[in-house]
């Protein structure tokens, strides 16, 4: 069973990076290539402290594992196919002080643990863009299907990570499942909102 949860959320994190990758190619959709160099930040920050606080346990670890190349596949198309001009609004400009900050934390502590721990932070803080921008439009602006899998993703990525007794995994999945339901819920009522209204 903890093998299939390995191999299900590596197959639909990785299925939401080349879906994405695929609509960048086909010109569906124009992201910013600082916001995904900002989430690729965080996602090897947390990869690389992970590794080492949790001696490369890189099966309970399986969503951040498959998330590193998840987004490092979505940069890379957006670098080939999409808009490689890079403006870091005043928000990236904060995160990525932010990341520098707890960087050199923990160069000068060796704690990768706590260091992990304050990157989830930034994580979460770093969804606040999207958010906002829901309640702006007043609108779902986002992909159902994209959000719906990174969910699920999460939710099968908690089983690995509590068998292995992991707790920043359990962590790492349990902050992708709160935000990623977040992001859900603000869809659906803006969603249904605009049905209701017509």
């Amino acid at each position: 069973m903890r093998e299939l949860s390995i191999f299900m959320v590596a197959v639909i994190v990785l299925t939401v990076g080349v879906r994405y990758s695929y609509q960048v190619y086909k010109k569906q959709i124009s992201p910013a290539l600082s916001t995904w160099l900002i989430f690729l930040t965080g996602v090897l920050l947390s990869f690389a402290t992970y590794i080492v606080a949790e001696d490369k346990d890189f099966q309970s670890g399986i969503l951040n594992t498959a998330d590193v190349f998840t987004v490092s596949i979505i940069v890379f198309s957006i670098v080939i196919f999409g808009n490689i001009s890079v403006t870091f609004k005043t928000f990236e400009k904060k995160y990525l002080i932010g990341a520098s900050g707890i960087i050199l934390f923990w160069v000068l502590s060796k704690n990768s643990f706590t260091s992990n721990l304050l990157v989830q932070i930034i994580m979460v803080i770093g969804y606040f863009p999207t958010i906002q921008n829901l309640i702006k439009e007043k609108r779902n602006t986002e992909s159902f299907s994209a959000w719906i899998l990174v969910l699920l993703a999460g939710i099968i990525a908690l089983y690995p990570a509590i068998n292995g007794g992991n707790l920043l995994a359990v962590i790492y999945a349990s902050r992708n499942i709160s935000m990623a339901g977040i992001l859900l819920g603000l869809m659906f009522f803006y969603h249904y909102r605009i049905k209701t209204n017509n």
